[in-house]
């Protein structure tokens, strides 16, 4: 669920990934039902998963009919926001919690909360769980529902392990010894087989696992403290030694077209990071693969580590507000994540009462530390509320990966930026 960078939509699926220069707001379709368009990012799996609530609201509902388009995730909202302006734009769709500051702020996307607390709406604003509001919420008006969760864990290749003779990341996690030290083992043995070790990505979501796995913050009480806390700089310091040493390599000196879930399938890396969104797709191959929880570098076996949320946000222009309204509650309720969640799904609920979607599936075995990440984790908040910060953000750690910026450095220009920003916000 959370857009991911690398990654295309492909043309010709079943589910319809047309383009969207058509596709305004909804219509009338020829057996009366108000036609609407809802866009998300995501791999062909993914769409297929989303598919599940669309078919299911879809059944259900007399007057409304949604179809589902797709957007490649390396410009997504780069696309919206141009149709948004347009007048192009879907009715509905996924909005990343980096970017849906921009939306409020330009008014692009419907007030939810008169909706949420009305009888036509599938849930309520307290079935959600607290902590995954983030930037989503502003002057205590909430503009978009969390669709569901990802907290951040490592996938890793159990043939790959195998065949090098390298001890498994579950090896170490039975010990107590799943850490920075395991993990330097791990990715230097790896290197040594003649693959890559890890695939690291560049953005804030995917450095501050690092911080806060090592104990360290980038704000806390809505204030920059990065550049004055030890751990955050121990953080950068050992993410820039392990890219420069070759045990991981940066996702944005891959070659063109090879992201870090494509590396994966092809037996290349052997560990890569995410939330539950690459599962369906990797078990469309013959990869034999588990999940670890993050690395530690503190007493707590699992750390806390970022949960990525994506929201779902109503197209304030749109002809039909009221009816995509419904849909963004009836997607994100309980019957709406379930539909899209159990079994091989993308995810984990972001309302309470249906966690044995997550664990209900054969493969990978150990689909319960996904749960188990959700619990210790936390969700981006402060540093997402400035319009276009994240990305400011992602060139600091991007020249650091390339080697053009010590630790330091990054850590007290990215402090900077985001102090500046923040205040403009």
């Amino acid at each position: 669920m959370k857009k991911r960078s690398g990654v295309l939509v492909l043309g010709g699926l079943a589910i319809g990934l047309v383009a969207l220069s058509g596709c305004s707001s909804g219509s009338s379709g020829g057996d009366g039902k108000i036609e609407l368009t809802f866009s998300a990012w995501g791999n062909p799996a993914e769409l297929k998963v989303y598919q599940r609530a669309v078919d299911a609201f879809n059944e259900q509902s007399e007057d409304v009919e949604v179809e589902l388009t797709g957007i490649p995730n390396d410009n997504y909202f780069q696309t919206l926001t141009t149709r948004l302006q347009g007048g192009q734009a879907p009715d509905l769709f996924y909005v990343g919690a980096e970017d849906i500051s921009t939306l409020i702020s330009n008014g692009t996307i419907e007030p939810l909360n008169d909706f949420l607390d009305s009888d036509a709406s599938h849930v309520k604003a307290d079935e959600f769980a607290e902590g995954l509001w983030g930037a989503s919420q502003k002057d205590d008006q909430i503009y978009g529902l969390p669709v569901d969760c990802n907290p951040f864990l490592m996938y890793y290749n159990i043939g790959m392990f195998e065949e090098a003779g390298i001890k498994s990341p579950q090896e170490y996690f039975d010990e107590g010894n799943w850490n920075w030290e395991a993990m330097e083992e791990v990715t230097s043995a790896l290197r040594d087989a003649g693959k890559y070790g890890f695939v690291q990505e560049g953005g804030h979501g995917n450095i501050i696992n690092w911080i806060w796995a090592n104990g360290g913050l980038f704000e806390e009480d809505n204030k920059i403290v990065a550049d004055e806390n030890e751990q955050t700089l121990e953080a950068f310091e050992f993410v820039e030694r392990m890219v420069s040493e070759d045990n991981f390599i940066f996702s944005g000196t891959l070659p063109e077209g090879q992201g870090m879930d494509a590396m994966f399938m092809s037996n290349q890396v052997g560990m890569v990071a995410a939330g539950r969104w690459l599962t369906p797709m990797f078990l469309e191959t013959s990869i034999e693969f588990d999940y670890i929880p993050w690395p530690t570098n503190t007493d707590e076996q699992i750390p806390s580590v970022n949960i990525a949320t994506a929201y779902m946000s109503a197209n304030a222009k749109g002809d039909h507000v009221e009816e995509a309204k419904e849909f963004v509650s009836f997607y994100t309720s309980q019957l709406g994540q379930e539909t899209r969640l159990d079994g091989e799904g993308n995810a984990v609920p972001s309302v309470e009462g249906i966690d044995d979607v997550v664990v209900n599936q054969e493969k990978p075995d150990h689909g319960s530390y996904l749960l188990d990440a959700r619990e210790t984790g936390r969700v981006v908040g402060y540093e997402f509320t400035a319009p276009g910060l994240n990305k400011e953000l992602e060139d600091i750690y991007e020249v650091m990966l390339l080697g053009d910026l010590t630790p330091e450095e990054a850590v007290d220009q990215a402090s900077e930026m985001a102090r500046t920003m923040l205040e403009e916000s």
